[in-house]
């Protein structure tokens, strides 16, 4: 998977598509600053093997000023394999765990109920490939002024409102989703997105 949040050229290596598809959601992710795959070699000691914890997060804080930054090791794994394989893997994330304090970092465990639960994964599968795209000024512009005077819309009658030769929607229509993929306009992302969605402009 390309990323253009890795540390390295070479595109990110998943295991299971439950590590894609979170991979796939910390690419998105604006407060992610970086990630990177298999981060470190843990020892586990008494005999157990050592143990390689799936990807290292950071993360910015908005919130705060100046910005800080947040560094978490994450493990990604089905609930089921969890269940059945607890013993297994409890003495690893108990390494884990040490190791990260030790660092300054903290150590989860996420699953595919927090992966894949709701519409976010869809959309950000949906609207990644625009986070590479770019909006002309001028659109940016015009796409903005227009939702402020329309007030809340869809993506539908904004691209409605501005054109009516088919091929003129479509364009505006890309620059939408551009615009919705960083964040440009105000919309619930946690809920697939569509043509129907209400869309705001910022204050």
């Amino acid at each position: 998977m390309p990323s253009q949040k890795q540390p390295g050229v070479e595109p990110a290596r998943f295991e299971s598509s439950l590590e894609r598809d979170f991979y796939v959601l910390l690419e998105f992710d604006l407060k992610v600053r970086r990630w990177e795959p298999q981060p470190v070699r843990i020892p586990v000691g008494d005999g157990h093997p050592s143990y390689v914890p799936d990807v290292l997060v950071t993360y910015l804080d908005f919130d705060v000023w100046p910005q800080t930054e947040r560094t978490v090791l994450y493990e990604v794994k089905q609930r089921k394999e969890l269940r059945d394989n607890w013993h297994r893997w409890k003495p690893r994330f108990r390494a884990a765990r040490r190791y990260a304090k030790e660092r300054g970092w903290s150590f989860r465990v996420i699953t595919d109920r927090e992966i894949r639960t709701g519409g976010l994964l869809w959309n950000a599968k949906f609207l990644l490939p625009y986070t590479h795209d770019e909006v002309t000024d001028g659109v940016h512009t015009l796409l903005i002024k227009t939702l402020r005077h329309l007030g809340p819309t869809t993506p539908e009658k904004l691209v409605a409102y501005l054109a009516k030769d088919p091929w003129e929607r479509a364009t505006l229509l890309a620059s939408v989703w551009t615009m919705v993929a960083s964040r440009a306009f105000l919309c619930d992302l946690s809920r697939p997105i569509s043509m129907h969605t209400e869309l705001s402009a910022y204050d």
